[in-house]
């Protein structure tokens, strides 16, 4: 199993740099590889332990910028255009983002006063990164992907961002930005037509929350619907998908077509009332609600192509890939989020605020050997799955001939990939009887672990239904009507202590759905929760002597998801 960051933005991205991060790539590997860091405002950074692989995704409508401003002869305009730049500003940064909401977007005029101006100074950059990845990775102990992030915006701060991540170092010369391609659709056009054989991309969508309904509608960002053949492009082009980040969770929604209370987890946008879009979230928001589509688009279309697995990313704008540990959180947006009082005090809702946010979460493959082949390979099988930042090992298989016992075997891996089908994939359509197979492994950096469920959703009578189930509980328990009694594991607001009396080191089993129905389209997927512990806001105003706020939870459930099995 390998930990890492598929979701990362240095001193390159625009918006980084005018928030006063000057941390570049060479910074984030080496922090991404377990040296020391500080932001600037000089709060230092570090991980606890290294990560397995990362993907610097910086936005390429940026690439410009460092290689303009760097120029030994640059026009007025420019030179205007880079002073500005320099300094940490909001003022700026919302100006230059405005101009990208205007359909189609254009590069800004004072820095390109045309495509050709700005086009050899793009590839330089571009260029620049895939020199660094390389010099970086070391197959077999630490890989680093080609990548970069598509990143078209929408009014009220919303976007369709795509990260687009490369098997090898061998790309296209031109790192395709929202100026290229108006539309997603448009972007994964580009990438079949530029990027052949050895070449291969994968695109991963991120903050479906902030996509005001557009991320499972089946629309483009100009409202036009897709055909067959564009769902089929999105099938092919997009395997899994980024379901939690600092910017919230995309999972599900409590209010937005979901109804557990676990969806109420890291929810900083609220849901659409009666005839609201912009700026609020809706069932279309979610990934679930994606997966649900999927069922209800092959019984339509005769394919799936909404199959995609989970992963999850921190979006840092400070450079420092995988640092999602709540009690040492920083903040995401240099000098807007740092140090600790400025972070605890910005008003809720404030562009400045951070309050709403959280350290965001860590992308986990299943594969071979840590190379980018055998990990690309594994995200194109969507043998994945997503943390809300903790390091938890999940296991998640299918298939009717796994044994009852399969949980107390030594053999138990090794059987159920020989009788049974991992995360990720399909079961065969001879299927008769739905057969789980379930572990997780605790961090030991983190709290112990409190249940397992099953997140079941399916097709009956062209309606997609959904309900999630405890199957598991930490402490010996057995679950009454699907639901895990409170196991009484608390958190002392005093100094964070958590309970670790209650709950478990390792959960596994194997599970049986008694309402399997041989008839019925489905999938499965499976959700781990934690003890709760203190959320990172209260970790601050514990070092600051601060109170902390009312108006945000003091405690949180870390978690983790597995991507789903299709039926």
């Amino acid at each position: 199993v390998y930990f890492g960051d598929l979701h990362v933005h240095t001193s390159l991205s625009f918006d980084s740099y005018l928030f006063g991060n000057r941390n570049g790539l060479d910074d984030a590997y080496r922090f991404a590889n377990g040296l020391d860091l500080s932001i600037k405002t000089g709060e230092p950074v570090r991980l606890s332990r290294p990560l397995d692989f990362v993907a610097i995704t910086d936005h390429a409508e940026s690439f410009a910028i460092p290689t303009v401003c760097q120029s030994e002869s640059p026009t007025e305009a420019q030179r205007e255009f880079c002073e500005e730049f320099e300094n940490p500003s909001i003022f700026f940064f919302q100006e230059l983002r405005r101009s990208g909401i205007k359909r189609p977007p254009q590069r800004n005029q004072r820095l390109c006063p045309d495509d050709a101006a700005c086009l050899p100074a793009e590839n330089t950059t571009w260029a620049m990164i895939k020199e660094t990845a390389d010099k970086y990775y070391r197959p077999g102990e630490f890989t680093t992907f080609l990548a970069y992030e598509y990143s078209p915006v929408l009014p009220e701060s919303g976007k369709v961002h795509r990260n687009v991540i490369f098997r090898n170092s061998q790309a296209p010369d031109h790192a395709v930005s929202a100026y290229d391609a108006e539309t997603v659709l448009d972007l994964w056009r580009s990438l079949e037509r530029d990027c052949r054989e050895p070449c291969e991309a994968l695109t991963i969508p991120h903050n479906m929350n902030k996509m005001w309904g557009i991320a499972y509608s089946g629309l483009t960002i100009d409202g036009a619907p897709y055909s067959g053949d564009d769902w089929a492009l999105r099938g092919r082009s997009e395997p899994i998908a980024e379901i939690f980040q600092v910017k919230g969770a995309s999972e599900c929604g409590l209010g937005a077509g979901a109804v557990d209370e676990e969806c109420n987890f890291e929810q900083p946008i609220p849901a659409c009332e009666d005839n609201e879009t912009l700026a609020c979230t809706s069932s279309n928001s979610f990934a679930r609600e994606g997966l649900k589509k999927g069922l209800r688009l092959a019984a339509e279309l005769g394919f799936n192509p909404l199959r995609f697995g989970f992963v999850a990313a921190t979006d840092t704008h400070n450079g420092n890939p995988g640092d999602t540990e709540e009690w040492d959180f920083r903040g995401a947006s240099g000098l807007f989020n740092s140090p600790a009082k400025r972070r605890l005090a910005a008003p809720k809702g404030s562009f400045k605020s951070s309050i709403e946010r959280n350290p965001g979460g860590l992308a986990v493959i299943w594969a071979e050997e840590n190379t980018r082949e055998a990990l690309f390979d594994a995200m194109k099988r969507r043998e994945t799955y997503a943390t809300s930042g903790t390091r938890i090992k999940l296991r998640f298989f299918a298939g009717e001939n796994l044994p009852k016992d399969l949980d107390k075997r030594a053999d138990a891996v090794a059987t159920a990939y020989n009788v049974g089908t991992p995360m990720g994939s399909t079961l065969p359509e001879t299927t008769t009887h739905m057969r789980l197979y379930v572990s997780a492994l605790r961090d030991p950096f983190s709290a112990p672990l409190q249940r397992l469920q099953i997140i079941k959703g399916w097709l009956e009578d062209g309606k997609a239904m959904e309900t999630v189930t405890d199957i598991a509980c930490g402490d010996g328990f057995e679950p009454v009507s699907g639901r895990c009694p409170d196991n009484g594991a608390r958190v002392d607001l005093s100094n964070c202590a958590y309970s670790e009396e209650t709950g478990a080191a390792e959960i596994s089993l194997v599970w049986e759905d008694k309402k399997f129905d041989p008839g019925q389209t489905a999938f499965y997927y499976a959700r781990v929760l934690e003890n709760p512990t203190c959320r990172w806001s209260t970790w601050d105003a514990l070092r600051t002597g601060m109170q902390p706020r009312d108006d945000v939870p003091a405690i949180i459930q870390e978690r983790a998801w597995s991507s789903a099995i299709w039926f």
